[in-house]
C-alpha cells in the first residue's frame, strides 16, 4: 500500500533522518479508523499505556491512566490531549497502517500512537529521539517545526515533561485529514488541536540509545557467559611497580572484550531480539486449541539466515524453511496463515510460536 504521489527512495536520499517533510494528501480520503470515544475506552484499561496533558497559563500538567469515564467529565472545554500508546496492539485497522511505509525496515518501527485534543490541545514544545510520520486522522492539527535539539538543549522545569525552554519556529503547517507530516530525530516540533476533533495518529520508529545497546549487550552476555571464563594477566614482569596498571593489561582487555563483539552468531541473535522485542498485553504461555492460525494483533517479526526472531526470542530453522520464514514475517496485522504455509513451516516451529502466543487459534480469547 504505497503512499499517494510519493518516491521511497527520494525520501530515504534527502529527508530521513536529515529534514521534516510534508506530505499532503499522502492518504487521499483518509478514514481514520478510530474516534474519541474509541480512545477514551481504551484508556479507561488497566493494560493500556494513556496520558492526559493539560495545558494552563503557559505551563502543562500530565496525568496517567487507566482513567475513569468520571476523569473524562472533569476536563476543561479547551486545551486538553489524552494520548493513548500502543493502538496498533488493540484495533486491527490501525495496525493496517504499517502497510504504508514497508520501505522502511519493520523492525524498526515501534508502535502506533493516538491523540485526540480539543480545541487548543497540546503536549508542549519537544523534540523526541526517533523518526516519527504524524499522520491527521480527523479535525485539523497546527503544527510548528523548529530547531534541532540534543540533550544540551536548555528545558524548562517539569518534573515529569521534557519541555523546551525556547522554540525558534521555522515552519509553520496546517494538516488536514489524509495529510503526513515527517519528523526526523532530534527536530523541536509542537502541534495544537484545531476545533474539537482533533485525532493524530504517531507512527514511531524504534531507536535505542548507546546507553541501551550497551546495557542490553552487556546482559545477554553475561548471561552466555560461565564462571571459568574470566580475565588473564598478560605476561609479568616481577619487579614492575606493583599498583601501576601497564597499557598490556589494557590490550588484554580489551581482546578479552572483543571477542564477543566478534562474534557474528551472537551479535546478529543478541540484536534480532532487542529489535522485535515487545510489551504484551497480558498474554499467558500455553497450550491453544483450533484450526487456523493466526498472527498474534502486535507480534513483532524479523528474520536473517539464521533465525526467526519474534517478540524478543530467537527460533532457528532450516534452509527448506526459509520462504516460510520470509512469508510469515511479510504477513501485517492479525492475518491468518494459510495452510500451506503452515505446513511449510513445520510443527515444531508452530508449536514454539503457538506457545509463545505469537501465533494463536482462531478461537482463543487473548
Amino acid at each position: 500500500m504505497a503512499l499517494s504521489d510519493f518516491d521511497p527512495q527520494d525520501f530515504l536520499d534527502q529527508y530521513w533522518q536529515q529534514r521534516p517533510c510534508l506530505l499532503e494528501q499522502a492518504l487521499p480520503d483518509f478514514i481514520c479508523p478510530v474516534e474519541g470515544d474509541d480512545l477514551a475506552g481504551l484508556a479507561c484499561e488497566a493494560e493500556v499505556e494513556s496520558r492526559i496533558i493539560i495545558e494552563q497559563d503557559d505551563d502543562w500538567e500530565l496525568r496517567c491512566g487507566p482513567f475513569s469515564e468520571t476523569d473524562f467529565t472533569k476536563l476543561p472545554a479547551k486545551n486538553w490531549t489524552l494520548l493513548v500508546q500502543g493502538v496498533d496492539q488493540w484495533i486491527p485497522e490501525v495496525a493496517e497502517i504499517f502497510e504504508h511505509f514497508r520501505f522502511l525496515p519493520r523492525w524498526r518501527t515501534e508502535d502506533i500512537m493516538i491523540s485526540f485534543a480539543v480545541d487548543g490541545g497540546n503536549v508542549g514544545p519537544h523534540f523526541d529521539n526517533y523518526d516519527v510520520f504524524l499522520i491527521q486522522g480527523a479535525g485539523q492539527r497546527r503544527w510548528q517545526v523548529g530547531q534541532h535539539c540534543d540533550e544540551q538543549s536548555s528545558l524548562r522545569q517539569h518534573d515529569q515533561l521534557r519541555l523546551l525552554s525556547n522554540f525558534d519556529t521555522q515552519n509553520d503547517y496546517l494538516l488536514n485529514p489524509g495529510d503526513i507530516l515527517y519528523i526526523p530525530p532530534g527536530v523541536a516540533h509542537w502541534g495544537h488541536g484545531v476545533g474539537d476533533n482533533c485525532i493524530t495518529l504517531s507512527v514511531g520508529f524504534r531507536a535505542p540509545s548507546s546507553g541501551e545497546l550497551l546495557g542490553h549487550w552487556a546482559d545477554a552476555l553475561a548471561a552466555e557467559l560461565n564462571e571459568s571464563q574470566r580475565y588473564r594477566d598478560p605476561k609479568l614482569v616481577a619487579d614492575a611497580e606493583s599498583a601501576f596498571i601497564p597499557d598490556s593489561v589494557l590490550n588484554e582487555l580489551r581482546t578479552h572484550l572483543q571477542q564477543k563483539l566478534d562474534d557474528d552468531v551472537f551479535l546478529r541473535k543478541w540484536f534480532g531480539e532487542l529489535m522485535t522485542a515487545t510489551h504484551k498485553h497480558s498474554i499467558e504461555v500455553y497450550e491453544q486449541q483450533g484450526e487456523q492460525f493466526s498472527l498474534r494483533l502486535g507480534a513483532r517479526l524479523a528474520y536473517d539466515a539464521y533465525y526467526l526472531y519474534a517478540d524478543g526470542q530467537a527460533f532457528s530453522y532450516s534452509e527448506h524453511q526459509k520462504n516460510a520464514v520470509k512469508a510469515l514475517c511479510q504477513l501485517e496485522g492479525d492475518a491468518i496463515l494459510a495452510p500451506e504455509l503452515c505446513q511449510q513451516l513445520g510443527e515444531t516451529l508452530l508449536q514454539e510460536l503457538q506457545k509463545n502466543a505469537i501465533l494463536i487459534m482462531d478461537d482463543d480469547d487473548y
